[in-house]
């Protein structure tokens, strides 16, 4: 059992969880795993998360990567429609790996 007591708090693990998923898109290339990681937010997150993750944008900017910044700017101009294969990660040295933390 761990002494650890340090709980994240709900912004720290959505910041957390967006860079995680980022991470996961690089293999793309920066301008497709912008769009790939928009779609996944926008696919996957509930309203309240994106919400979140919008607001954390405008008021902490400097909390989030160029590529999670990027992302999030989509959303909140509803521009993160496109389709990207976000499975194409796994073809670089990723044999058999997830993303699910």
């Amino acid at each position: 059992m761990s002494d650890d007591t340090h709980v994240m708090s709900t912004t720290d693990r959505l910041i957390y969880m967006a860079h995680q998923i980022a991470r996961n898109m690089a293999t793309l290339g920066e301008a497709r795993a912008v769009t790939a990681l928009a779609a996944h937010l926008t696919s996957f997150w509930d309203p309240r998360m994106k919400a979140q993750i919008i607001a954390i944008a405008q008021a902490e900017p400097d909390r989030l990567s160029p590529t999670v910044a990027a992302a999030v700017a989509q959303i909140a101009q509803g521009r993160s429609a496109g389709k990207v294969d976000a499975t194409q990660f796994n073809t670089v040295d990723e044999a058999g790996h997830c993303d699910a933390g």
